[in-house]
């Protein structure tokens, strides 16, 4: 008998998308992917890092305790704004 998908049967489209939090980044242990180096961007760290520099936003897709996917935005061109505006917590702008 064929094992059951963890997610078998589950409608993702009335799960809500949730920003990323220090919660969401603490499940994924067991996070499969098709492509391994999503797995590989997730658990070594690289989203965390992306996200904490401010280049990137993401968000999370789970079922209960299971991360399901992530999705995130990646700015491509960045250019650092006035110093006074890095002490008020705006760290980029997308350059034109």
């Amino acid at each position: 008998m064929p094992s059951q998908s963890k997610f078998e049967g589950i409608d993702f489209s009335q799960l809500p998308v949730e920003r990323l939090t220090p919660e969401i980044l603490n499940l994924g242990q067991g996070f499969r992917c098709l492509r391994g180096e999503f797995v590989t961007y997730w658990k070594q760290g690289r989203i965390k890092r992306e996200a904490d520099a401010y280049i990137c936003h993401c968000w999370a897709i789970r079922s209960g305790d299971s991360l399901a996917g992530y999705i995130t935005l990646l700015a491509d061109k960045l250019q650092v704004e006035n110093p006074i505006l890095v002490e008020e917590g705006v760290k980029y702008n997308i350059g034109s």
